[in-house]
């Protein structure tokens, strides 16, 4: 009997968020939708073929320590929720990677890259460590975001993307504190997970980067843009002004009494959702 009261009362425990299913149509996108630029366009899809197979690899990282977590029953509902929110993620970013193949600059072939670099590190580190690739991540996503939901959405001109990018902004400051409460949980807040948290997190960092900035070469490459001086100008502007900001909110971090939810970004959220018409839904749930 007791057994069975213990498990009712675990399913009433909601999880912090939602998880929202969504399916974007993305076929009448224009080529360039981001400031009307192919080097704007380019470095967002770039970051963007990170993102299907990164995720998938989030998912995994936090399942496989799970059951570990399984005694704290609200954390436990978030992981839940975090990986409903991140396969969703996945899914329609493939979606939009599909769509952008009738301008050939095929985004496909750099998410299956993204697959293989990522898979290897998963074969090589161990499960403490892929973890830590992606609480360092989803920091530097929860960073990203808020830029995104402040002022890089304005440059978008296609609804359907904005909207895309909106709503994955929203769910990324949502769910950004699961996978560190995760690993502080099962690892605590001590030196010895400071010193693995900040180390990778430094290697996360450099390939993050490289990558983001190696694909969106390589689909100038294919746009043959690669030469456009007068788009490649606005583009290192436009970067300089946001790195500024950036990089303060990147190597907070850093900081050993550090916790995602330091900052606050509700306000920006709500705003967020008024501009997309995000409807207040249940929580549902993928395991």
């Amino acid at each position: 009997m007791s057994s069975v009261l213990k498990e009712k009362s675990k399913q009433k425990t909601p999880a912090s968020f939602p998880v929202r299913r969504m399916d974007y149509e993305f076929q009448d996108m224009p080529k360039y939708w981001c400031n009307n630029e192919p080097t704007f366009t380019h470095y967002f899809t770039g970051l963007s073929t990170l993102f299907p197979e990164g995720e998938s690899y989030f998912v995994r990282s936090v399942r496989a320590l799970r059951a570990e977590v399984k005694n704290n029953e609200q954390l436990d509902r978030d992981i839940g929720a975090f990986i409903g929110q991140e396969a969703m993620h996945s899914k329609e970013h493939h979606a939009f990677h599909q769509s952008a193949q009738k301008y050939g600059l095929d985004p496909e072939s750099l998410e299956k890259v993204t697959g293989i670099v990522l898979k290897a590190i998963e074969r090589t580190f161990p499960k403490k460590w892929n973890l830590l690739v992606t609480v360092g991540l989803e920091h530097y996503t929860a960073v990203l975001v808020v830029e995104m939901m402040k002022n890089v959405n304005e440059l978008m001109t296609d609804t359907t993307i904005r909207n895309l990018w909106l709503w994955h902004s929203v769910e990324e400051t949502e769910h950004k504190a699961v996978a560190y409460d995760m690993y502080e949980y099962l690892y605590g807040k001590g030196l010895d997970a400071y010193i693995p948290r900040v180390a990778i997190f430094s290697l996360s960092l450099v390939l993050i980067t490289a990558l983001s900035n190696i694909y969106q070469l390589v689909l100038m490459s294919r746009d043959k843009q690669l030469l456009n001086m007068k788009s490649w100008v606005k583009f290192v502007g436009f970067s300089i002004q946001a790195y500024r900001k950036l990089v303060p909110k990147f190597f907070s971090y850093y900081r050993f009494d550090f916790h995602p939810n330091d900052t606050d970004e509700s306000e920006i959220v709500a705003q967020a959702k008024i501009k997309i018409g995000l409807p207040p839904e249940q929580s549902t749930f993928i395991h």
